[in-house]
């Protein structure tokens, strides 16, 4: 499924159209499933051939989450390889806190927080993406209103989120 298309497009294109075409931009992405968010940012953002992508997921799937135990991961990993192998993309292949903990941190100018929807899981990213955030730069949460089957608030990215922004009230503009 294209859960960018009707999730996250109409947000990417208002928020980051100031960005089309600027050289040297920095762009992280936790959680790249099939690929459609970045091949769209390729495609309409980071066009200026210094500016990259770094997108980060494990191509697993989460077992919190009943949709992606039907998924063939592999398949999901092919398609995603299909659709931006070629272009300027940083894959990597590994959980967020670990991508955190062995990758020298950068600046980036957009940070997609996307990967781990239970509640601590988007606060360990947010937390740990914040400081990598350029001055003006810009966080954006996917799922904020996504609820898991099971209710559990748990596994609520919401909660994860407003916990962040709460912690951060002073630092952002919302």
């Amino acid at each position: 499924p294209n859960w960018f298309a009707g999730t996250a497009r109409a947000n990417f294109e208002k928020y980051l159209a100031e960005y089309a075409g600027k050289p040297d931009l920095r762009f992280l992405q936790l959680g790249a499933f099939t690929g459609d968010a970045s091949l769209w940012l390729m495609s309409n953002i980071l066009t200026h051939p210094s500016s990259v992508l770094v997108d980060v997921d494990t191509w697993q799937g989460s077992p919190t989450e009943d949709v992606h135990m039907r998924m063939d991961w592999a398949d999901v990993e092919a398609t995603y390889d299909a659709k931006v192998g070629h272009l300027n993309v940083i894959k990597i292949k590994k959980p967020s806190h670990e991508f955190f903990l062995l990758i020298p941190p950068h600046n980036y100018d957009f940070i997609y927080v996307d990967a781990d929807h239970t509640t601590v899981g988007v606060l360990l990213d947010a937390e740990l993406s914040w400081p990598l955030l350029k001055s003006g730069g810009i966080m954006a949460f996917d799922d904020y209103t996504w609820q898991c089957e099971s209710g559990d608030p748990r596994l609520q990215p919401q909660v994860g989120i407003d916990l962040f922004l709460h912690r951060h009230f002073d630092e952002y503009e919302l």
